[in-house]
């Protein structure tokens, strides 16, 4: 006779049937993704179109990639104006280079030299770091499987309309890189970024230790958008001081973007200095900041190459936040900011401040940088 004891045995026996298929579901599923990394990968193509900032924040990652993946192929693509940046970068096979005028015939022109060059094969992974209309319309046929990054688009959302963030910390984005390779079981080498010289014999990640008794300070007073520049007399303040009162060597440094800043502060300026303004080239530049003790600059993508190169930087921070993650990654650093109430009203940068008043740069001082200047030193440089 059937009772309500033997029923409930029944369920009981069935609940453990059903926990152990789900556990070997779940290890079949583990065997088969261990399976698939421990399968020798041939090639990986990485892309990262732009801006000069993000693509020198993608060498940390290429280098975990290439410590995890010594034999392996590894390709990247990116605009043309900034291929320098791993002109010399041992760490990749082939360098591919963008156009952003690429038209679509063009772009499938480049994609065919690249199917050339792999003699018809796909790439294992195609790792895209840009995720967008671009980066999509490149991808597209070149690889068996495809690693898109996460962008973090709420938490930046969030950040600019709520003046909140979503993350509990702070991801650098150079960690959301190497988190987009996530499958492939890529460590953090601990390290940071890179920007290779043709001088380098070997790449050695430690600070310079400067012989001189000057100190030598490279400051870069320009930014592509206008909420991301410090005020240009306040720069020539800034620079007088340090010049007078520290007795520093000062290093101008500006691309082709920054002219009108660069060379007005040029025709204001009444003393020796070294111009590596109106600069043309991201290895140039890199070689200036290179032969400094630090750098002052706006959040721009110069920073990053000071870090790449282990130079200390002082940031001048105006509408964008650290919580963006493009802080200077792996390096001495200090930021000067104020703690504004609209601040962030943006995530790249604005033409002109969305309220009027730029009260974000407006309220930081030459006191406020030379205080900040002078606690860096103290404290963290002891130069």
């Amino acid at each position: 006779m059937f009772s309500i004891e033997k029923f409930i045995s029944y369920l009981n026996l069935l609940k453990k049937i059903l926990n152990l298929f789900c556990k070997l579901k779940t290890i079949f599923f583990l065997l088969k993704l261990i399976l698939k990394i421990l399968k020798k990968i041939d090639n990986i193509l990485v892309i990262r179109l732009s801006s000069m900032g993000d693509v020198i924040l993608t060498t940390s990652f290429i280098r975990q990639l290439r410590n995890k993946f010594t034999d392996t192929r590894i390709d990247f693509i990116t605009s043309k104006s900034f291929a320098e940046i791993y002109k010399f970068n041992p760490n990749i096979n082939t360098l591919w280079e963008y156009d952003k005028q690429f038209k679509l015939n063009e772009i499938a022109e480049l994609k065919n030299h690249i199917k050339m060059d792999l003699k018809g094969r796909r790439y294992d992974y195609v790792i895209d770091l840009q995720k967008n209309l671009r980066s999509k319309i490149l991808r597209s046929g070149l690889g068996d499987k495809y690693l898109l990054i996460n962008k973090l688009r709420l938490n930046k959302l969030s950040l600019v309309y709520f003046k909140k963030p979503i993350l509990k910390k702070i991801i650098p984005i150079p960690e959301l890189y190497r988190l987009t390779a996530n499958p492939l079981l890529v460590d953090d080498d601990g390290e940071g970024l890179e920007i290779w010289l043709k001088s380098d014999p070997k790449y050695y990640f430690t600070p310079k230790n400067s012989d001189s008794k000057k100190m030598k300070i490279a400051v870069a007073p320009g930014a592509y958008h206008f909420t991301k520049r410090w005020q240009k007399e306040k720069y020539l303040e800034l620079i007088k001081n340090l010049k007078n009162n520290f007795n520093a060597e000062i290093i101008l440094i500006g691309g082709l973007q920054d002219k009108e800043v660069t060379d007005w502060l040029k025709s204001q300026i009444d003393f020796e200095y070294e111009d590596f303004s109106d600069s043309t080239s991201i290895l140039k530049t890199t070689e200036a900041i290179d032969n400094s003790d630090l750098l002052i600059s706006n959040d721009t993508g110069v920073i990053h190459i000071a870090a790449a190169r282990k130079v200390p930087v002082l940031a001048i921070f105006g509408s964008t936040v650290k919580e963006f993650g493009f802080l200077p990654f792996r390096t001495k650093y200090k930021i000067v900011e104020k703690g504004v109430s609209c601040r962030p009203c943006t995530h790249y940068g604005l033409d002109k401040c969305p309220r009027g008043h730029f009260d974000c740069m407006s309220k930081i001082t030459v006191d406020d940088v030379l205080k900040a200047f002078s606690n860096f030193v103290e404290t963290e440089l002891e130069f």
